[in-house]
């Protein structure tokens, strides 16, 4: 069993909340309806994109439930079929355009019912192929925060950061996913200009 939120995850600028966010988030709504969640309110996940300095250029995100933390039936059927390359095709594009010196996030927010904690998935890339190589990891990083969750009772958010496949299991643990963005855009701090002229005197 899997259900799909009609709320998404999102930040960057404004030309990527354009070319990004809104077609992505309108095919995201529509498999919402084909999965419908039935307690939309536990979704706690802010829906507006926000703007932001970071060296990660931008972020989208899909919030799921999940009936195992396994969720390897959700991954083949509705993210690898559907989700995925909906979000893919959007973003692939704006990546070609934009250039592939930055850093870009297609992230999973899931959820379980009954349980308080969720788990925040970024796979982080410069290109669609490096987010594709991250992606080969979520199954990993499942397995291993339902053991984070199990042995550990509080209401958390598990982020786990997959950049260019490479992948540390080792959560970053947030109280909200206000808190989780803020720090998946502190990894990634804006780097500064190295060719500024010295001022003269």
């Amino acid at each position: 069993m899997y259900e799909v939120s009609e709320r998404y995850l999102a930040f960057g600028q404004s030309s990527f909340i354009k070319e990004v966010v809104i077609p992505a988030g309108e095919k995201i709504e529509k498999l919402a309806k084909e999965y419908p969640c039935t307690d939309e309110i536990q979704v706690k996940v802010q829906s507006r994109p926000t703007a932001f300095l970071s060296g990660l250029e931008a972020l989208i995100g899909v919030s799921v439930f999940l009936g195992t933390w396994a969720g390897t039936k959700f991954l083949d059927e509705i993210y690898d079929a559907k989700i995925g390359p909906a979000i893919k095709e959007c973003l692939g594009q704006y990546i070609e355009k934009s250039g592939n010196n930055k850093k870009y996030s297609l992230s999973i927010a899931a959820h379980k019912r009954g349980v308080d904690s969720s788990v925040l998935i970024c796979c982080v890339g410069s290109s669609i192929e490096e987010i594709e190589a991250s992606e080969a990891h979520i199954p990993a990083a499942l397995r291993v925060a339902e053991g984070f969750i199990d042995s550990d009772r509080r209401e958390a958010i598990y982020l786990f950061l997959i950049d260019s496949g490479r992948c540390n299991l080792e959560p970053s643990i947030y109280d909200s996913y206000e808190a989780a963005l803020e720090g998946v855009k502190r990894m990634y701090p804006a780097k500064l200009p190295t060719n500024v002229a010295r001022p003269r005197g």
